[in-house]
């Protein structure tokens, strides 16, 4: 599991293991899979954090599973920010209309742990609040 301890620049410099994990998990099952956003590691924007955080934190993908549709943003970590988390909720309660929503927790040699908005909000209560060394704030979930 990644820790989160990693800088930022550090992140930047090795690929994205949960959604790679996540892609092949779909792949297995035959699942159709539509990567939604953007692209931090192969395609960044520049001055990314410019954009609305509604839109920086949309669903990583939309999968196609029996004739529903699932959005999905992947984690290669347990460790949720506080601003992300709202942002989560704020899908949730206006974006996903007649889809399900999940965020998934993808680590090598596990399969994928899937949780719903109000599971997630249930696993928060009473985990100690953390701060990396640039201010952000963020939760380690017990999955």
């Amino acid at each position: 599991m990644t820790t989160g301890s990693h800088s930022f620049e550090d992140r930047q410099d090795c690929p994205d293991s949960g959604e790679i994990l996540f892609e092949q998990y779909c792949e297995q099952l035959g699942l159709k899979y539509h990567h939604v956003g953007f692209d931090s590691k192969l395609d960044p924007v520049s001055y990314f954090w410019k954009v609305h955080p509604s839109i920086r934190s949309l669903p990583d993908y939309l999968v196609e599973k029996d004739g529903e549709l699932i959005w999905c943003h992947v984690k290669g970590t347990a460790n949720l920010k506080i601003h992300d988390i709202a942002e989560y909720i704020n899908f949730e309660r206006n974006w996903k209309h007649d889809c399900s929503f999940y965020v998934v927790f993808c680590f090598k040699g596990e399969s994928p742990i899937f949780r719903t908005i109000e599971h997630l909000k249930q696993l928060l209560v009473g985990q100690k609040v953390k701060q990396w060394h640039d201010g952000v704030q963020y939760i380690t979930v017990n999955l």
